[in-house]
Parts: C-alpha cells; sequence; structure tokens
C-alpha cells in the first residue's frame, strides 16, 4: 500500500512537469524573446519588417510578471512593487529617435481609418494577422502614411470628433498644424542629454507618443501636470486650434506649499489618463530603488511628487537624487477619472511584441496605481496571477486586427486537474478492480473451506 500511495503522488508531478511547459509555450508563441540584461540595449528597423497585429492574450500578460510571485509580500507592496518591476521592464530594446516617427506608423496608427487591409508597402496576411515585408515611410517618401493618433486632438470645443484632428503622420511636424514626439514626461526632469533626445529614457516609446505640436510646445512645455485654475488660464489651445479645446496652461488649481512653478498643464480629458500611466511607467523603469547605482543621463532616476516642479532648467539625476515630476495626486485623480481604453491597451501590446519587448504595468494592471502611491499604498501586496487585468472600453480599433484572446491559464489549470483525474482512475481503478477480485475469490475460497471442514466435522460425529 505504501508504494501505491508514492505512485499516485508521483503521477500528477510528472503529468505537470510535461503539461505546464505546453500550456506556457502555447501562449507564448510570437512573442519576441529579449536577453536579459540589466540595462536596456539598442535596436535598429528592419528596411522590411513583419509586424505582428495580435492583440496578446491574459495568459501572456499574467506570465510576463511572473517572477514578482516568487518574492515575498513585503517585496510586493508600496515603493517595493516599483524596485522589483524594474529588472523586468528594463530587459527592452530601444530606437533612436529618428526611428520613432517610423514607428508611430504602426504603435499610435488609427486602425479604424488606416486598417492593415490597405497597406500598400507589405502585404496584409488576414489568416496570420501579419503585415509582411512591411517598409516603413521617410520624410523624403511617405510610402503607407497612416493617420495616427495624436494627443491632445480628435476633438472640437463641444468635444465632438473632427476629421482635422487625425493627422497624416508624415504631413507635417510643426507647431501650426502638425504632429511632434511628444516627452509625455519632459526630458527635462532628468535625463535630457546635450545632444538631444538619447534613448534608453529619451526614446522610450511607452511616454513618447504623437502629441499636436502646438500643445507640446506651448501650453505643456516643460510645465508639469495638474489642474488649471481655469480663472487664471495663460494659454487656452481652443484660441490657436480649435481641435486643441480642452488644453490648457495657467495657474494650479491645487496649490502646495512646495511648489516650484506657478504654472502647469491640464491636458483635455481624454487624454489625462494615458498622461499619467505613462508618467506611472517612467518611474517603475527608471529609479535607483535597487542601489545598482546604474543612473546616467540617458537611464536616470525618477520619482513622483505631489506637488508643482519646476519648470525652468533642466535637472538631472544620479545614483542619489532622483529627480521628480508632479503633480501626483492630479494624475491620481486622472488615472481614475480616464481609464485604459482599447487604444491604449492596443498600443502597449504592439509595442511589446514588435520594438521594445517590455510593456507597461499600470495598463495591465491598473489597480496597482492605488497600491503604489493612491488609496491602497502600502497595504495590499500584488499577484500577477490573480489580479484583475484592465478591461477596456472606449476606443475601438478595427475589427480585423483585434482578435478574441487566448483561454486564460485558470481554464488550463483546471483542465490539468481534470486531465489528472482521468489519468489516475485510469492506472488505478483498474488495479483496485483487480485487487478486489483477488480478495473477493480468496474470500470465497475461504468460505468453502469452512463449510468443507464443517461437514466433514458433522460426518465423524
Amino acid at each position: 500500500m505504501k508504494s501505491m500511495n508514492k505512485k499516485i503522488v508521483l503521477v500528477p508531478i510528472l503529468t505537470l512537469s510535461v503539461i505546464s511547459p505546453l500550456i506556457l509555450n502555447n501562449n507564448k508563441k510570437d512573442v519576441p524573446v529579449f536577453a536579459i540584461s540589466p540595462t536596456p540595449v539598442p535596436g535598429t528597423l528592419k528596411s522590411k519588417q513583419t509586424i505582428n497585429l495580435d492583440s496578446s492574450s491574459e495568459t501572456e500578460i499574467r506570465i510576463y510578471y511572473d517572477s514578482l510571485r516568487s518574492l515575498s509580500e513585503e517585496e510586493r507592496k508600496g515603493d517595493n512593487i516599483l524596485k522589483n518591476l524594474k529588472p523586468i521592464l528594463q530587459s527592452f530594446i530601444y530606437y533612436s529617435y529618428d526611428a520613432v516617427w517610423k514607428i508611430y506608423e504602426i504603435t499610435d496608427r488609427e486602425w479604424s481609418l488606416s486598417p492593415a487591409s490597405e497597406t500598400t508597402y507589405g502585404t496584409y496576411d488576414e489568416k496570420k494577422n501579419r503585415i509582411v515585408d512591411y517598409e516603413y515611410g521617410s520624410t523624403s517618401n511617405t510610402k503607407n502614411n497612416p493617420y495616427v493618433h495624436t494627443l491632445y486632438r480628435n476633438r472640437d470645443e463641444n468635444g465632438v470628433t473632427v476629421e482635422s484632428g487625425r493627422i497624416r503622420e508624415w504631413g507635417d511636424h510643426t507647431q501650426t498644424g502638425g504632429t511632434n514626439r511628444e516627452h509625455v514626461w519632459c526630458q527635462s526632469r532628468g535625463f535630457k542629454a546635450d545632444t538631444g533626445a538619447n534613448g534608453p529614457a529619451g526614446t522610450d516609446l511607452h511616454h513618447l507618443l504623437s502629441g499636436d505640436g502646438y500643445v507640446n510646445g506651448k501650453p505643456h512645455n516643460n510645465n508639469p501636470y495638474g489642474y488649471v485654475d481655469k480663472n487664471n488660464i495663460s494659454i487656452d489651445s481652443k484660441n490657436a486650434f480649435a481641435y486643441c479645446a480642452g488644453n490648457y496652461s495657467g495657474a494650479p488649481k491645487n496649490k502646495h506649499a512646495q511648489d516650484e512653478s506657478t504654472i502647469v498643464f491640464e491636458p483635455q480629458d481624454s487624454d489625462k489618463g494615458d498622461i499619467a500611466r505613462a508618467c506611472f511607467y517612467m518611474v517603475a523603469c527608471y529609479n535607483n530603488l535597487n542601489g545598482e547605482n546604474n543612473i546616467t543621463q540617458f537611464n536616470p532616476n525618477l520619482t513622483l511628487v505631489d506637488y508643482a516642479t519646476s519648470n525652468g532648467e533642466r535637472e538631472e539625476s544620479s545614483n542619489t537624487h532622483a529627480v521628480g515630476m508632479g503633480i501626483l495626486s492630479d494624475l491620481l485623480e486622472w488615472h481614475r477619472l480616464d481609464p485604459v481604453d482599447e487604444y491604449e491597451v492596443y498600443r502597449n501590446d504592439l509595442i511589446y511584441k514588435n520594438y521594445q519587448g517590455n510593456r507597461n504595468p499600470f495598463i495591465d494592471f491598473p489597480e496597482w496605481v492605488e497600491y503604489i502611491w493612491g488609496n491602497q499604498k502600502g497595504q495590499v501586496a500584488i499577484d500577477p496571477l490573480n489580479d484583475e487585468i484592465g478591461k477596456p472600453g472606449k476606443v475601438t480599433p478595427a475589427p480585423e486586427i483585434i482578435k478574441k484572446p487566448d483561454i486564460p491559464i485558470y481554464y488550463f489549470i483546471v483542465a490539468g486537474g481534470v486531465i489528472l483525474l482521468v489519468i489516475a482512475l485510469i492506472i488505478f481503478v483498474p488495479n483496485m478492480r483487480k485487487k478486489a477480485k483477488r480478495k473477493a475469490a480468496a474470500y470465497t475460497k475461504s468460505q468453502i473451506r469452512k463449510s468443507t471442514k464443517s461437514s466433514s466435522t458433522r460426518k465423524r460425529k
């Protein structure tokens, strides 16, 4: 009986060791494999590239953060979350500042206006949901020239979507109607190099988005983020361009004793959450909470503070000095006001599968923001296996590029349990039946012997 118990324990272990890799590998297909590195590494775009248009499954997302589960609860709370997210996020590939214009053709694309099926320089494979041999445009050759989603635009003063808000990416890069490469986290706050924008931080796609040129250069500029006092507005963007209505700079509505600037920037409501989550990502990816002391002007040490930070000369970070940006309490409100939408989710997936190979955790798990900075700070330990993944619900990309997510991981766990039960029944039930038959036969023989012995005794008497 003891040897039988050992077999019962051994079979599930062996079965799981076979099933688990199959589950993980099945859900990791088409995900690029990037070498683990203590810091990001440079990359170059191919002249012709296969673009993976699949959305990430729930299983893929959970696997990406799976290493966090082995940490103690304390290491998965508060600032420790930022400390332990950094090694995961910093294993990525970054690109040149010039390459970013080309990458926007995929990551910041308005897929409803420029669907994959209309690609000219490259071939859309509908069955595989890929664009094969995609050729990027340039300043001299527009090539595919798709419409690009652009921060601070797409609305008039009545909140109605306007056609002029969708920008042809290579059409115009000026401040008078064009699009810029918008550093959501101002370069002056920790990492601007003398030679201009440089990676990793300066070209990190998770905070470098296509933005309206006028709003980027004027009301945003180097101003910190915060609600503007509408009775004390410095710049109202709609006075210059109607499609930029809702973007202001002016005196902060919420003042703080430590305020270093008398001017803050407030974007339109539809962009508030995107901007907040990009700032949260930057602090998770660029910090020195682990004490690696590898901070440079390209790979900075950043933090978020609850006051209006300086909009003057640049401030460089160091191993011992984290450069802050604010206003944190307003960013938290923006995160709640403007939840994750489908455009944001899909952009996160496209960056992960085709370019940097890393993700924004606050798009994947929006509630983690509350555990680090918000109303549950330091009280809850994150759990990438069970925490709720962000559910988008606003912008809908073209149907042809959105695929149903793979089966959630817990379905595989249940299925694995059922398989183990079936295997156990197949192996052990026949053995138990045979044993029962042997016992029954032995019992019958015993009864026959007893009966025969009793009969012989009676005869002798």
